[in-house]
């Protein structure tokens, strides 16, 4: 087993305002480190100990290769204290994981570095936490798909370099990955583009990292290069997709992070 950091104690009270929330940690992470990644690269159960828990580990990259990301650990123990956190224990020892990685790296820890997550989820008074907008698979990226404000994903076809071209966007906020699809792909999921907006899909190609003009600034856009898509209803092509590294840029051992 790896051994995990030592979680502080309680010494007869204190107040939850104290600690800051995990997703307070995140947007100061990506504000610090726009091109950073936070990955999930270890979930364990342990069920062989008294009493039982989950394990994660997490790390925040602050560029894509980073030599030493910032690693954080945190479990949870089976089942969970709490209504919120029973049936969820992986999901929430994932975010106090997060948290902790970013921790690590000196980012958000004034005032300890547990998260309010974290101390919720032991102590009895955790809330919810909403789930990534995008979620990882072998090979390909789960969210809801909704229409960009501009070129190449506002959901119109047109003309390339790489001939014919169509795109739309998964997730929400940060979380953003375009996904565009060229030649064949392209001119059949055009007209199929108002069956699917709005709903959870899964979709499959290699991601890079691509610069768009915003306003007066240059910013940094992940891009998929489409190569299939499932829907509830249909799948295109109807040929299963082959796994391939989501960042085909990265070295090896960053794309298995990634994948994790």
């Amino acid at each position: 087993m790896s051994p995990l950091m030592n979680e502080p104690k309680s010494k007869g009270g204190f107040a939850l305002g104290d600690y800051v929330e995990v997703k307070e940690r995140i947007r100061m992470f990506y504000e610090a480190h726009p091109d950073g990644r936070l990955v999930t690269e270890r979930a364990e159960y342990w069920l062989e100990i008294d009493p039982p828990r989950v394990v994660v580990k997490a790390l925040a990259y602050r560029t894509a290769d980073d030599p030493h990301p910032g690693v954080g650990w945190s479990w949870l123990e089976l089942p969970g204290k709490t209504s919120y956190t029973r049936g969820s224990e992986l999901e929430n020892a994932e975010t106090s994981a997060w948290g902790r990685a970013i921790g690590s790296l000196g980012i958000g820890i004034d005032k300890g570095i547990s998260s309010k997550n974290e101390v919720d989820a032991k102590t009895g008074n955790a809330e919810p936490e909403k789930p990534p907008s995008v979620q990882q698979v072998e090979g390909g990226l789960i969210g809801i798909a909704t229409i960009g404000k501009a070129a190449p994903v506002d959901g119109l076809l047109r003309e390339t370099p790489q001939g014919p071209s169509v795109g739309f966007v998964i997730g929400e906020g940060r979380e953003k990955v375009q996904a565009v699809a060229y030649e064949d792909l392209a001119a059949a999921l055009a007209p199929l583009l108002d069956t699917f907006i709005g709903q959870r899909v899964q979709v499959y190609g290699p991601v890079t990292m691509e610069t768009m003009r915003v306003g007066n600034y240059d910013r940094k856009f992940p891009r998929m290069n489409l190569v299939q898509i499932k829907t509830p209803e249909w799948t295109l092509p109807a040929t299963e997709a082959v796994p391939e590294p989501l960042f085909p840029d990265e070295d090896e051992e960053m794309a298995e992070a990634a994948r994790a």
